[in-house]
């Protein structure tokens, strides 16, 4: 028993030490890996796992993303169809990252909300 609550433990270590890496890296931040841009449509790396495995981004268009609302540590995406897609970042990235959003969504509207 006390093997399988040793390798448990080591998992949930290691994913945290690995989600806190990404979390704070700027390879990882930097607003043209998190927001890419392809034709008529951005790739979203909403989350550390996304932003290392582009397998779980989320595709949307560019014209369907109608509000931008910005926090202390979340970048809001919201789209025509009220469906919000939430971008957890270090403050020291939500800055860049959101004047980004700002030029690839010109006609969006932008919020920014204090929490």
């Amino acid at each position: 028993m006390s093997v399988y609550l040793s390798a448990v433990v080591f998992v949930v270590v290691a994913f945290t030490i690995f989600y806190l890496w990404v979390m704070r890296s700027q390879c990882f931040n930097r607003p043209s890996h998190v927001l890419l841009d392809v034709d008529d449509f951005i790739t979203i790396r909403h989350n550390a796992l996304s932003r290392y495995f582009t397998g779980f981004a989320m595709l949307v268009q560019k014209g369907h993303i109608s509000k931008i609302e910005v926090s202390d540590e979340c970048l809001t995406l919201i789209t025509d169809g009220n469906n919000a897609i939430e971008i957890w970042l270090s403050q020291r990235f939500i800055g860049p990252n959101a004047s980004y959003a700002r030029t690839l969504f010109p006609e969006a509207e932008f919020t920014r909300s204090c929490t």
